[in-house]
C-alpha cells in the first residue's frame, strides 16, 4: 500500500510540471466509426442551409460565409459534441442558441468577426477572446498556475524501489494492480523517449480540434493505456481538450482511468458513459489531490459504479453525470469531495431508504410471530436517508426516477444556490420544503395530492411542473407570485379557479383533468398560453375571455364543450385548438371577434350542417389570413340525410340561409302578385266584385231572421240617378195615383241606417221589384247591387218577382261583363218597353198595373213559360 500511495504521489507531481497546448483541425479518425459531417468550403450562409443529420456528433462548417447563429439553426442536435464554426463572418449569436446542445463539449469560433460575442454556451464551456496568434477561441483555465509555482516532489517519490512492485500488489484489484504496475514501470524510465518507443508513436490517439474521440471503439484497458502513453504520445496528449471514450465497453475502475488522464494537462471534458467502469475499491481520499486545473465536465453515466464511498475525482469538476449508475445513496463525504460542483445528474438510480434502530439500555424482547415496526418514516431518521450530502454550490440538480420518497430535512436550508430541481418520476407523496432560490421545479409523475400553503415561500419560482399526480384542488393563492409557467395536467382537478394571484402566469396546462367549470377572476394580465385539453369542460363562461386579455395560445381539445358563447374567447388569441369536442356550430358572434387569430385547429363529427354553419363554411374557412387545420375532416351529424358527410360539401347558399334576402324576395313576390291581381281586377272589374261581396256580407248580417208575411209595399223601384226625373214624374206618380204603394228610396229609406240595409229592407218588404233599364242603369253600381239582391231573393223564395222596364234600348255590347246577371235576365225574362208615343203609353200603363196586381209565380213555372215573349207597345 505504501508503494501504491508513493507511486500516485510521484505520478501526480511529475505530470504537473509538464505542459501541453495546441488546437488541431477537425478530422475523423479512420480507425473508429464516428458520425462526422464536413460542410466546409460550400459558401453556406447559415447552418440550417446544410440540412445536416440531427444524429451528427461532429459538424464542420468552417470556411463558409455564415454571419449569424440562431436557435433554430442548432435545434435537434442532441448528440452533437464537436462544432467547428471557424473562418466565417459570424458577428451575432442569438442568446441561448447553444442551450439545447446538452452533449456539446467543443466549439471553435476562431477567425470570425472581431466584434463576435459568444453567449449562451453550456455551463461547462467557457471561451476566451480570439488570440492574435492562432485565431482560436480556447476554454477557460480554472487554475492558471505556472509550472514554476508547482509543488515540489516529495522525498518519498525519490525513494521508490525499482522492483518488487507486483509482489506487493498481489491482494489488490487486478485492474488497479495492472494500472499501478504500469505506473511503477513508467516511473523507472528516463524522461527521454527511446528510438524504439518513437517507432511505436503511431498507436497514439490523435486529437482533432482538441477532441480525442475514442467512442464506440471497443478498446480494452491495455489498448487505451497504449494510446494514452505519456512517454510515446506526449505531444498528442498535450493537445487534448475533450476526451470521449463512451460506448466502448471499457472495463476498469475510475481511479485507473484518471491515472491515465493525468498527462492531459489541458483536458476540460471527459465522456466515459456507457462503459463498464466501477468504483475503486481502495479509499485513497488522503491522497486524492489531482493536479488538474481545467477539468470541468465528467460524464460517467450508464456504468456499474454502484457506490460513491471511495470516489476520487478532481475537485474542479462543475458538471457531473451519474445517471443510471446503480447508486443507492449519496454518501456523507460526497459534498466535501465535489465542492465546486454546479450541475449534478443522478437520474435513473435507485435510492434505498434504510432503518437503523436506536440502541437503548434495555433490549425489548417480543414473542415469536410478532412484527415490530420501530420507525414509521424512512426519511426523518438521519441515518436512514440515502441523500446524506450534496454540494452547496449545486445550481442544477436532476434526480428523476430515483425512488425518492422525501427530501432530507436539511435540503431546503443547505441548497441555498439551487435554481433547477427535477424530482419527476419518484414516490413523493407530500410536496417537500424547498429552498427559496429555486426557479424551476419538476415533480411530475409522483403521488402528491395537495399543494400546501407553504409552497408560496418559494418566492423565486418561475416554472412549476406537477403533471400526472393526484391533485384534487388547486388554490392559486398558495402559488408563488413569480410563477410564469405551470403544468398541472393529468391530475384530478374538478374545478379551475383563476385569481389575480397568477397575474404573471404566461403558460398554464390543465389538460387531462376532470374540470367541469372554470372560475376566472377579474384578469390575468400576462397569461399567454393556456392548455386545458383532455378535460370534461362542458361550457366556458361568457366572461372567460375578458379574464385572459393576454392569452395567445389556447388548447381546448379533447373536452366536452358543446358551445362557445360570445366573449368566451379572448380577442388576443393567435392559436386556438378546439378539436375533438362536442361543438355543433361555429358562429360569427364568437369567432368573428378573434381578429388576431392565425391558426385554428378544429376536428369533430358533431356539426349541425344547417344555416347556423353558413358563416363558417362560406366566409371563415376562406379567410386568406387564417390557417384552419383539420377543416377537411369535419363531419355533419345533422340533419339525418347529411350525417357523416363533409362539412365543406354542405350546400349552404346565401339564398337558403339569409333571412333578410328571403324576406326581400318574399316582399318582391308579394308586391308583384298584388300588382298582377290589381291589374286583373282593374281589367275584369275585380274591385267591383270585391265591394259587391263585402256589401252582400253586410246585408246578410243585417237581414231579418223572419221575413214579413204581409209586405207593406207593392213594388220597389230600382233606377239610376240619370233616370230619376222620369221615374219620379211618370212612373212613381202614375202608380201611386192608381193606388199602388211604391217604395221610393229618396222617400222611404230610413235615415241613419246603412244604404245596403235600406236596399235589402225595401226589396224584402216589396211584392215586386221594378228595374228601370237604361244605359245609365248599366253604369250604376248601386243599381247592380239592387239587381243582385233582388235576384238573391228570387232564389231564396223561389218566386219570380222581378219586372223589367226598358226605358232606353240597350245594345248587346253596351252591357259590361260585370252585369252578367242582367244579360241572363234580359234573355229569359219578359220585360215592358217604354215608348214616347202616347197611344203606346196607355198600353204600357195597363200592362204594368196588371203585372203588379198578379201574385208571384214559382220560379220553375216562370222559366218553363214563354221566356222569349216581349210586350211592346207599338
Amino acid at each position: 500500500m505504501r508503494i501504491l500511495i508513493g507511486s500516485l504521489h510521484f505520478y501526480f507531481i511529475s505530470f504537473f510540471f509538464s505542459r501541453a497546448n495546441g488546437f488541431l483541425t477537425l478530422r475523423t479518425p479512420a480507425a473508429y466509426a464516428f458520425p462526422f459531417y464536413n460542410y466546409s468550403y460550400l459558401n453556406l450562409s447559415s447552418v440550417s442551409e446544410a440540412q445536416a443529420p440531427k444524429t451528427a456528433r461532429a459538424l464542420n462548417f468552417s470556411h463558409n460565409i455564415i454571419e449569424k447563429i440562431s436557435k433554430r439553426d442548432l435545434e435537434g442536435f442532441d448528440a452533437l459534441e464537436v462544432l467547428d464554426l471557424s473562418h466565417n463572418r459570424i458577428k451575432n449569436i442569438e442568446p441561448g442558441a447553444f442551450e439545447s446542445l446538452l452533449s456539446l463539449v467543443s466549439v471553435n469560433l476562431s477567425f470570425n468577426h472581431k466584434e463576435l460575442l459568444a453567449s449562451g454556451l453550456p455551463p461547462y464551456l467557457k471561451l476566451l477572446p480570439t488570440s492574435k496568434a492562432s485565431g482560436s477561441l480556447q476554454l477557460y483555465k480554472y487554475f492558471d498556475k505556472s509550472s514554476e509555482g508547482a509543488l515540489e516532489p516529495p522525498a518519498s517519490a525519490e525513494e521508490l524501489p525499482h522492483s518488487g512492485g507486483p509482489s506487493v500488489l498481489q491482494n489488490v484489484n487486478p485492474r488497479l494492480r495492472r494500472s499501478t504496475e504500469h505506473l511503477l514501470r513508467r516511473a523507472e524510465k528516463n524522461v527521454t523517449v527511446s528510438p524504439e518507443a518513437t517507432s511505436r508513436s503511431n498507436f497514439c490517439g490523435a486529437p482533432i480540434n482538441g477532441t480525442l474521440d475514442l467512442s464506440n471503439s471497443k478498446l480494452s484497458e491495455e489498448e487505451l493505456t497504449l494510446k494514452l502513453d505519456p512517454d510515446l504520445c506526449q505531444a498528442q496528449l498535450e493537445g487534448i481538450l475533450e476526451l470521449d471514450i463512451s460506448h466502448s465497453d471499457l472495463e476498469m475502475d475510475l481511479l485507473s482511468l484518471f491515472v491515465l488522464v493525468l498527462p492531459m494537462k489541458n483536458v476540460q471534458s471527459i465522456d466515459a458513459s456507457y462503459n463498464k467502469l466501477t468504483i475503486n475499491i481502495l479509499d485513497v481520499e488522503a491522497i486524492c489531490n489531482f493536479p488538474f486545473s481545467k477539468l470541468l465536465f465528467l460524464n460517467i453515466s450508464n456504468n456499474p459504479i454502484n457506490s460513491l464511498d471511495t470516489l476520487c475525482l478532481p475537485s474542479t469538476i462543475k458538471v457531473i453525470d451519474l445517471s443510471f449508475t446503480n447508486l443507492s445513496q449519496i454518501p456523507q463525504n460526497f459534498a466535501k469531495k465535489m465542492i465546486n460542483l454546479e450541475n449534478m445528474y443522478v437520474q435513473g438510480n435507485h435510492f434505498i431508504y434504510t432503518v437503523r434502530p436506536e440502541i437503548g439500555n434495555g433490549v425489548s424482547k417480543f414473542p415469536p410471530g410478532t412484527v415490530h415496526i420501530n420507525a414509521i418514516s424512512f426519511v426523518r431518521n438521519e441515518a436512514g436517508t440515502p441523500i446524506q450530502s450534496l454540494p452547496q454550490k449545486v445550481r442544477h440538480l436532476k434526480m428523476s426516477n430515483c425512488s425518492i420518497v422525501e427530501l432530507p430535512e436539511w435540503f431546503a436550508g443547505t441548497m441555498e444556490e439551487l435554481l433547477f430541481l427535477d424530482l419527476s418520476s419518484n414516490r413523493i407523496s407530500v410536496l417537500p420544503d424547498l429552498p427559496t432560490s429555486l426557479q424551476h421545479l419538476d415533480i411530475s409523475n409522483s403521488d402528491i395530492k395537495i399543494i400546501p400553503p407553504s409552497f408560496k415561500s418559494v418566492s423565486n419560482l418561475t416554472v412549476f411542473n406537477i403533471q400526472n399526480n393526484k391533485i384534487m384542488d388547486m388554490h392559486p393563492e398558495y402559488f408563488p407570485l413569480t410563477l410564469t409557467k405551470c403544468d398541472i395536467s393529468k391530475n384530478k382537478l374538478n374545478m379551475l379557479s383563476l385569481t389575480d394571484a397568477l397575474e404573471k402566469l404566461e403558460y398554464l396546462n390543465v389538460s387531462g383533468n376532470l374540470i367541469t367549470r372554470l372560475e376566472p377572476a377579474s384578469h390575468l394580465s400576462a397569461l399567454a398560453n393556456l392548455d386545458s385539453s383532455h378535460n370534461l369542460i362542458s361550457e366556458l363562461p361568457d366572461h372567460f375571455g375578458k379574464s385572459l386579455p393576454m392569452l395567445k395560445y389556447f388548447n381546448l381539445s379533447g373536452n366536452k364543450i358543446s358551445f362557445l358563447q360570445r366573449g368566451a374567447l379572448p380577442a388576443s388569441l393567435i392559436e386556438l385548438d378546439i378539436s375533438d369536442n362536442a361543438i355543433t356550430t361555429i358562429v360569427e358572434d364568437t369567432f368573428g371577434q378573434l381578429t388576431s387569430l392565425s391558426v385554428l385547429t378544429v376536428q369533430g363529427k358533431h356539426f349541425f350542417c344547417n344555416c347556423d354553419l353558413y358563416w363558417f363554411v362560406n366566409v371563415y374557412i376562406r379567410n386568406p389570413h387564417l390557417q384552419i387545420n383539420g377543416k377537411g375532416n369535419l363531419r355533419c351529424s345533422f340533419p339525418p340525410d347529411r350525417r357523416g358527410s363533409l362539412v365543406e360539401s354542405s350546400n349552404l347558399t346565401l339564398l337558403h340561409c339569409s333571412l333578410g334576402i328571403q324576406m326581400a324576395i318574399t316582399a318582391c313576390v308579394a308586391i308583384l302578385v298584388v300588382l298582377v291581381l290589381t291589374g286583373l281586377c282593374w281589367r275584369f272589374d275585380g274591385l267591383w266584385y270585391m265591394r259587391m261581396g263585402w256589401y252582400w256580407c253586410m246585408a246578410k248580417r243585417k237581414q231579418y231572421e223572419k221575413r214579413p208575411e204581409n209586405k207593406p209595399f207593392d213594388a220597389f223601384i230600382s233606377y239610376s240617378e240619370q233616370d230619376a226625373k222620369w221615374t219620379k214624374e211618370n212612373l212613381l206618380e202614375k202608380l201611386e195615383t192608381d193606388g199602388f204603394k211604391i217604395c221610393y228610396h229618396e222617400r222611404d229609406f230610413k235615415p241613419g241606417h246603412p244604404v245596403l240595409g235600406n236596399i235589402f229592407y225595401c226589396i224584402e218588404n216589396s211584392h215586386k221589384v221594378l228595374f228601370v233599364l237604361s244605359p245609365s242603369f248599366v253604369n250604376s253600381c248601386w243599381c247592380q247591387y239592387e239587381l243582385y239582391f233582388a235576384e238573391h231573393r228570387v232564389l231564396n223564395e223561389n218566386q219570380d218577382s222581378l219586372i223589367m222596364i226598358v226605358l232606353e234600348d240597350l245594345p248587346p255590347n253596351s252591357v259590361p261583363q260585370k252585369f252578367s246577371k242582367l244579360r241572363k235576365l234580359l234573355k229569359r225574362k219578359t220585360y215592358l218597353k217604354w215608348s214616347p208615343e202616347e197611344h203606346k203609353q196607355k198600353m204600357f200603363w195597363h200592362q204594368l198595373a196588371a203585372v203588379l196586381k198578379t201574385t208571384n209565380e214559382p220560379l220553375v213555372r216562370a222559366e218553363n213559360g214563354s221566356a222569349q215573349d216581349m210586350y211592346e207597345m207599338e
